[in-house]
């Protein structure tokens, strides 16, 4: 499995910062070094920890149980699967 570049990590760190105040992407962070996996945190209704990877054409997004559910082209894309994810419903949130 490919690994995250320092550039990428960058990258994902501009795109994350450049959200506005309550996005419901709340936060990311690297697993290994160099990293093969960062996390995406997402807020209260909509928390849940996702696992992104690198692919040999671009990103893929894992749901809250490791199981693949997007693939990304870019950066930015990734950015659309992360608020494609549903929020949690009530009776999910006990």
């Amino acid at each position: 499995m490919p690994r995250f570049s320092s550039e990428e990590i960058d990258q994902i760190d501009q795109l994350w910062r450049s959200l506005p105040a309550g996005h419901m992407w709340t936060g990311w962070a690297t697993v290994g070094h160099p990293p093969d996996t960062v996390w995406i945190y997402r807020s209260r209704a909509h928390w849940r920890r996702f696992p992104l990877t690198r692919t040999k054409t671009g990103y893929a997004l894992g749901d809250d149980q490791g199981r693949l559910f997007r693939e990304a082209a870019t950066l930015e894309d990734l950015l659309k699967a992360v608020e494609a994810v549903p929020q949690l419903r009530v009776a999910d949130q006990d």
